[in-house]
């Protein structure tokens, strides 16, 4: 009977400790948005650039930030630019603790906004098949440009800094085998990766096919959920909106 006991004990502690480690797990999933407020698609890496400054950008930012903060307690939204084969444009890169269902309908919400043919969406996970590389180079934003289009590794999102710049690239179906490393290496820059999964909604050759896509991922979200964020949808609030409420720049 003691033993039984005993054994009874230690069961419980070792199923107490393994709910702690998966809500640990849980706790620090990251899923990245990466979403651009602009429409046009024939921008100049430049022009692209000089649209990280304008209100276009501030705007879009503003939204992610309502729409992430209002689920999140860990947000960070950053300026980047979308790299192309021969242009550009300017981008989003949202990084929070969302849920997968949650990050489907923040970037399902903004995309909507902004008149966007789709959005892609990263999860961090141990087990994924997929893969999050980010290299930092003192490169500079011509040569880190020239560098990811030599390796063909387009499209990438690429964050300025000040001491240098983040090339973000999504190995999506993990078909880009040791590319990413020899980008990193031509640049003379560092290389981390994230294993995961990713996900594309919307519809890349229609507008308004991803329109209904997105409405349709944003009604199933509300009709199980309290959100309710899609009444606020071109709102003079909204389309005003130009400061963070909760998110930080990242990185910090």
């Amino acid at each position: 009977m003691r033993f039984a006991k005993r054994a009874a004990i230690l069961l419980a502690f070792a199923l107490l400790c393994a709910s702690g480690a998966l809500a640990q797990a849980a706790a620090a999933q990251e899923a990245y948005i990466f979403v651009s407020p602009n429409a046009r698609e024939t921008l100049t890496d430049e022009d692209a650039r000089a649209g990280l400054a304008s209100f276009e950008e501030l705007n879009g930012i503003a939204i992610a930030d309502r729409i992430a903060c209002s689920m999140a307690g860990k947000v960070k939204i950053t300026g980047a630019l979308g790299i192309y084969d021969s242009t550009a444009e300017n981008s989003i890169l949202i990084e929070s603790n969302l849920k997968a269902d949650q990050a489907e309908y923040a970037g399902s919400l903004v995309s909507r906004y902004e008149h966007q043919k789709y959005v892609l969406l990263f999860f961090r996970h141990a087990d994924g098949h997929e893969r999050l590389w980010t290299i930092r180079t003192t490169k500079s934003f011509n040569a880190a440009i020239a560098a990811a289009r030599k390796m063909r590794l387009t499209p990438v999102t690429l964050r300025p800094e000040t001491s240098g710049n983040e090339i973000w690239v999504v190995d999506i179906g993990g078909g880009l085998g040791d590319r990413p490393e020899q980008l990193a290496k031509l640049l003379g820059g560092s290389l981390t990766s994230q294993n995961g999964s990713t996900e594309i909604l919307g519809d890349k050759n229609d507008r308004a096919k991803s329109a209904a896509i997105f409405d349709a991922k944003i009604a199933a979200f509300e009709s199980r959920t309290d959100r309710k964020l899609s009444s606020l949808l071109w709102t003079e609030a909204w389309r005003d909106a130009s400061t963070r409420t909760c998110s930080v720049e990242a990185p910090q």
